[in-house]
């Protein structure tokens, strides 16, 4: 990496992330033994090293600690204290900012400084919730969950301490730009949607826009979920070379994912970045 490089790395409560990994991820469905059970989670902790065995290779390594192990941590050093400080020391030493996603406006802040951005760079909109996977979790299962993930604890709470404290030590400037930057990224969503719709696919969240605003590409990017947008970028870079099936896959996604969220960039959007000329991308 270039000298002046920033390194940013984000973590979230080990129990939303444990349960946004078993839906996002589908475990649910990966593991047999889990689909008759209304309660999956009740049923997993009764013998979560057996029944976590059962995933494939794909998924198996985001069932226990996935944030330590994106992080470097080897399965092998889950229950190894050592192992985990040394991942500790080494994201202290590596990472100029970890950021928390339950002090996400702050953090953001921090960023802006750092990063000497505008405030408008930091404007978001949220598309999904921790909602019907977990409601309803007991006590019980979210110590389960805790002692389960034991390093991803250890992780947060030393990283969510240091973020408190370098929060504490800043002047009143600094708060009122969080303020002021709330109040901001609010208005921003008043002035470009006018309903936030149902919950779909268990966590997604969808908008429509405001009249007014039916053409505000920000209003419609903002709107747009990562995988789509990643799609997106793939069709702008490769727009010479990708096969129609591809292209095909692209806006039938989108086309889909509309129905539920009709605020997000839509496929007509989309095509104008592609060559019109070009025969295989012309689709109908």
């Amino acid at each position: 990496m270039p000298d002046g490089a920033i390194f940013l790395t984000l973590l979230r409560h080990p129990v939303d992330q444990f349960l946004s990994v078993f839906h996002n991820f589908g475990i649910k469905k990966e593991i047999r033994n889990l689909q008759p059970h209304h309660n999956p989670y009740e049923e997993f902790f009764r013998n979560p090293r057996k029944i976590s065995l059962m995933a494939s290779d794909e998924v198996f390594h985001f069932v226990q600690n996935s944030m330590s192990f994106d992080l470097g941590l080897n399965p092998l050093q889950f229950k190894n204290e050592t192992a985990v400080d040394n991942l500790i020391k080494r994201i202290d030493n590596d990472f100029h900012f970890v950021m928390i996603l339950e002090l996400l406006d702050e953090c953001l802040i921090l960023l802006r400084r750092l990063m000497c951005w505008d405030l408008n760079h930091l404007v978001y909109v949220k598309l999904s919730v921790n909602n019907e996977y977990s409601t309803g979790i007991s006590e019980d299962v979210r110590e389960q969950i805790l002692d389960w993930n034991a390093a991803d604890k250890k992780l947060y709470d030393h990283f969510h301490k240091k973020l408190q404290d370098i929060i504490a030590e800043q002047d009143e400037d600094f708060h009122e730009e969080v303020r002021t930057f709330k109040k901001m990224n609010a208005e921003f969503w008043r002035e470009c949607y006018n309903n936030v719709l149902p919950v779909f696919d268990g966590n997604k969240i969808g908008y429509s826009l405001h009249d007014t605003h039916a053409d505000n590409r920000t209003c419609k990017v903002l709107a747009t979920d990562d995988v789509t947008q990643t799609h997106v970028i793939g069709l702008r870079q490769f727009k010479d070379t990708l096969p129609p099936s591809d292209i095909l896959m692209v806006r039938n996604h989108m086309q889909n994912l509309n129905k539920f969220n009709p605020a997000m960039l839509k496929w007509g959007d989309v095509k104008k970045v592609l060559d019109p000329e070009d025969d295989k991308n012309e689709l109908k």
